[in-house]
């Protein structure tokens, strides 16, 4: 019973998360809003990025079988 008190519900951790980004922000929701909207744009062209540098076959799991 003491191990579920210590793992926090979803919800919890994103109302946590919520709260940390007011309190940097100084409690302004739209600059915490903002910077969470360019964090976001920035980890998709992360994303982006490393999905090109992945091989076509990489992708689809195909494994490349080596001759002897």
């Amino acid at each position: 019973m003491a191990e579920a008190a210590l793992v926090m519900a979803p919800l919890d951790i994103l109302e946590n998360e919520v709260r940390e980004a007011l309190d940097i922000c100084g409690g302004d929701s739209m600059k915490a809003l903002r910077i969470t909207l360019i964090a976001n744009a920035f980890l998709e062209a992360e994303i982006d990025q490393l999905k090109a540098g992945v091989s076509s076959g990489f992708a689809r799991r195909k494994s490349v079988q080596k001759r002897a």
